[in-house]
């Protein structure tokens, strides 16, 4: 049975902030990453959109997942072989995605969707927020 997806936007919380300038900025643009998602499934938007969010997602890893386990790396992280395999995880499922997408499997977008939905609030606010702790608490 497929889920449904509303149409309203997420719109950035106080209670998502993590008190970390890159993390709290990655959490928004990765929000605004799922809003574009939303619009593809639920507005009809043309095909070749969701094409800019595999660009997305690339730079979100390259950009933020990288710079954040170096920072990790840099203050001994105690979870930092988990949060490596976390971000391995994520970046298989979006090859796995793009791949479905090639193939023509429409099925990608609500899968990709709920993906991207569940890392925001399983691997973002719950990961990222003990990662957030542990890097201020080091640095106090």
């Amino acid at each position: 049975m497929k889920r449904s997806i509303s149409p309203d936007p997420y719109t950035w919380k106080k209670e998502y902030e993590l008190h970390n300038e890159l993390y709290d900025k990655q959490a928004k643009k990765f929000l605004n990453i799922i809003n574009q998602m939303k619009k593809i499934i639920t507005g009809g938007v043309q095909d070749t959109d969701i094409s800019d969010i595999f660009f997305q997602l690339t730079h979100y890893y390259e950009q933020y997942m990288i710079r954040e386990e170096m920072d990790m790396k840099e203050l001994d992280y105690n979870d930092l072989e988990n949060h490596r395999k976390s971000h391995k995880d994520f970046i298989d499922h979006i090859m796995a995605f793009r791949e479905g997408y090639g193939k023509g499997d429409r099925d990608v977008y609500n899968d990709m969707y709920f993906y991207l939905e569940s890392w925001f609030d399983e691997h973002m606010m719950v990961d990222d927020r003990r990662a957030v702790d542990y890097i201020t608490g080091s640095r106090s």
